[in-house]
């Protein structure tokens, strides 16, 4: 499956909800909006063949560009507010063609579906009447809604990292990878660093600089490269692919795609967060989709959020 199946004026929906969220930032995305661009560059194993066909895993060096953002739609919001943070890959492959990854640094996702999601982010959302959120709205959603509820429960065991560098970030969805002599699994991506994780209270984040993650990265950047091992978790037989807030098992075999290494931050980092998309159905031959609805629906929900924000929106 390759589109997606929900309405497009429930995709136009969320990205309104997200928008009235964020508050008004012309330019930039309505979440992830605080970010920085790197480049860098991956290569694979020479048995990584073995899992998918993929051109980027064929052994080659590939040159990369990568987003580190926090989750929050203010471009301005302090680096020690809890959060998910989000890692984005793009491969710059050899015919002049990409392939992205997405992942961020909580397991899963907070809604199944994108009706749910619109749900979710509804209930955060002012009172006509009051003007303010009902505080009772998000703890009603996540009540009735347990996988949200533990997504929660699991960002807040890690609110704030150390470092762009010492998170694990982990891709939410199932991709079909297949091998060059043709055999088909599942997996989802996860990126493990060289540095191993850290984390930070919201006390201690709070009394640092408004972008000390940054900071941290261009320092830790002096002394060389930042390095990532790009695992892939696969699935057994009747593990649920189409379902984002679904974890698998952490005893489920988990092999080893490459190690992509991060470089330097991108002098026109600012105009580069401008122009790029980052996709997670932009991927080639060798990796196909899964049926999971809000991986289908992400690409209309970008589009949308792209041509507004290229407007000055």
């Amino acid at each position: 499956m390759s589109t997606s199946a929900t309405p497009e004026p429930v995709i136009r929906q969320i990205v309104e909800a997200m928008r009235t969220l964020a508050g008004p930032h012309p330019g930039f995305r309505p979440v992830h909006a605080k970010g920085l661009v790197c480049s860098g560059s991956f290569r694979a194993p020479a048995d990584a063949p073995r899992v998918t066909r993929a051109p980027h895993f064929t052994g080659q060096s590939v040159p990369t560009i990568v987003r580190f953002a926090n989750a929050n739609g203010n471009p301005d919001v302090h680096d020690g507010v809890p959060s998910v943070r989000s890692m984005a890959v793009k491969f710059q492959l050899s015919d002049g063609k990409s392939a992205d990854i997405l992942a961020n640094s909580v397991e899963g996702f907070i809604a199944r579906t994108p009706e749910e999601f619109l749900e979710f982010l509804r209930a955060q959302l002012p009172d006509p009447a009051s003007g303010k959120p009902d505080p009772d709205a998000v703890p009603r959603f996540l009540a009735a809604h347990p996988a949200g509820r533990a997504f929660v429960e699991r960002l807040m065991k890690k609110p704030v990292p150390a470092s762009y560098a010492q998170a694990i970030y982990h891709a939410e969805h199932a991709f079909r990878f297949t091998a060059a002599d043709g055999t088909s699994r599942f997996g989802r991506y996860r990126f493990v660093p060289q540095a191993g994780e850290a984390f930070l209270s919201p006390d201690d984040a709070g009394k640092r600089s408004p972008s000390f993650l940054r900071e941290e990265l261009e320092g830790r950047l002096r002394t060389g490269p930042v390095a990532f091992q790009l695992l892939l978790q696969l699935a057994e037989a009747g593990h649920p692919t189409d379902d984002v807030t679904a974890l698998w098992p952490e005893d489920r075999p988990v092999v080893e795609l490459g190690r992509l290494e991060v470089t330097g931050i991108s002098p026109t980092s600012t105009a580069d967060e401008r122009r790029l998309i980052f996709d997670p159905t932009n991927r080639t031959d060798g990796i196909d989709l899964s049926a999971d609805p809000i991986l289908l629906a992400r690409s209309a929900a970008y589009a949308i959020s792209y041509d507004r924000r290229s407007k000055g929106e």
